[in-house]
């Protein structure tokens, strides 16, 4: 069986996570973007990598990727850019083309130029977190970027009875606390004046940096 051939476009945190899993299920996967440097991160995981401006329709031309099974476009958040992407790829007749947007209008933008399926991920990610929090589906980690995760905590013993406005949790830490697992419910977006109980599971949204000095400054692990 001829294994399915795709092309990403830009090695954002969108880009790189979609390029790894098509590349780790078997398909030819192409990478295309303008900083080296972030190619070289995901160089030796993908089959092809390429430097190029993707705007430029003779560098698209040149990649030919006319008989791929489908194109990604994840580039940043340029909808001119993504709108321009999609207007070659159109042309050069890939059958598939996936594009990223941020709004509605960037999607109905995107759809009538041409993409055959428009996400939006930071949508999709904030429907599914919210449905784990309220389902009590979720792990002791979402990682939501590079940097960013949403992690399951233990009450910190010296945090126990006072409530989140006496913690300051935000200012103090950095870090938000979108939701608290007690024993009979799940208290989403709690209170300023929810008093915590040792017997909590806190759903703490944060910087991986901010989040790891606050295992360490509450001696949590």
């Amino acid at each position: 069986m001829k294994r399915k051939e795709f092309v990403v476009f830009g090695v954002g945190d969108f880009g790189m996570y979609v390029a790894k899993t098509l590349a780790n299920s078997g398909a030819t996967v192409m990478v295309v973007d303008k900083d080296e440097e972030r190619l070289e991160q995901i160089a030796s995981e993908v089959t092809h990598t390429i430097c190029a401006d993707a705007t430029n329709p003779e560098a698209v031309k040149q990649l030919g990727i006319g008989n791929y099974d489908g194109a990604i476009i994840g580039i940043g958040r340029s909808l001119e850019t993504s709108a321009l992407i999609t207007m070659q790829l159109k042309e050069l007749n890939v059958p598939f083309i996936m594009a990223k947007a941020s709004t509605d209008m960037e999607g109905r933008i995107l759809s009538r130029i041409g993409a055959d399926k428009v996400i939006f991920p930071d949508r999709a990610m904030g429907i599914r977190v919210g449905n784990d929090i309220m389902n009590g589906n979720y792990f002791e980690a979402i990682e939501l970027s590079d940097e960013y995760s949403i992690v399951d905590m233990a009450v910190p013993s010296n945090w126990a009875g006072k409530t989140l406005e006496q913690l300051n949790i935000r200012s103090r830490y950095g870090i938000s606390i979108i939701g608290i697992r007690g024993l009979e419910e799940t208290n989403v977006n709690p209170p300023a004046s929810y008093a915590l109980h040792p017997q909590d599971v806190l759903i703490v949204l944060g910087h991986n940096t901010e989040i790891q000095k606050l295992r360490e400054m509450t001696n949590y692990k």
